[in-house]
């Protein structure tokens, strides 16, 4: 009994010792916890309200695309649609409608959002897609100067089968296709925050691909 109640004393001890270090923790980690919560909850919700734009088909709402000014032998970027965008989408004019925006993360700078408005005066290019007259009209947004690395995850290798057995895989860049010369969508994209000296990392998933609950066939939208 003796032994157990000294047992029972260390362990309280301990249980009050991380109380007390978690209350007195600084609030700017709180401050950092809650703002990666943020970014994550507002590009899910973002993500989830994007669609195809007028004259598009096809099943992907987010898809592999290049801003205007941006050469054939840079990788693409995620883009995606909406035609009502959040406030955070702010021009000159107000409240910007019908926004297209891409996902551009660049080490040390964090994420950005590149975006313009089809309200935005437009011309059409040699294939006869409607775009911005010059890069320097484009919007570029800051969501989080924090965001470390970028990830981008696939299921299976290119043209398997439903039927073979899938894994998961993690690629630091897009992955390209040797034979087509494409690149892949991924089915995921996780990006990590790091802070200050503790190295703090976070994993924030973002569905990229709308399945129906059998997970083969694309829903339609």
């Amino acid at each position: 009994m003796a032994v157990g109640g000294l047992v029972l004393i260390a362990a309280s001890s301990l249980l009050v010792t991380i109380a007390q270090a978690w209350a007195n923790r600084p609030a700017t980690r709180d401050a950092f916890d809650a703002h990666i919560n943020g970014v994550g909850h507002f590009l899910a919700a973002m993500l989830e309200e994007a669609t195809l734009p007028d004259g598009s088909s096809g099943p992907e709402v987010i898809q592999l695309d290049r801003p205007v000014g941006q050469s054939e032998r840079d990788d693409p970027q995620l883009r995606f649609f909406l035609r009502e965008a959040p406030p955070f989408f702010f021009w000159p004019h107000g409240l910007a409608s019908r926004v297209h925006a891409y996902f551009q993360f660049e080490e040390g700078e964090g994420l950005h959002l590149l975006w313009y408005s089809e309200l935005q005066e437009m011309e059409k290019n040699d294939l006869g897609k409607r775009e911005l007259e010059d890069e320097e009209e484009l919007f570029r947004s800051l969501v989080s100067p924090y965001l470390d690395e970028v990830k981008y995850c696939y299921f299976g290798e290119e043209g398997e089968s439903d039927e073979e057995m899938k894994d998961w895989e993690e690629k630091p860049t897009l992955e390209e296709d040797v034979e087509s010369g494409k690149f892949r969508l991924p089915d995921f994209i996780r990006i990590i925050f790091r802070w200050d000296e503790e190295d703090l990392e976070r994993d924030i998933f973002l569905a990229i691909k709308r399945h129906v609950p059998s997970g083969i066939e694309e829903e339609p939208r």
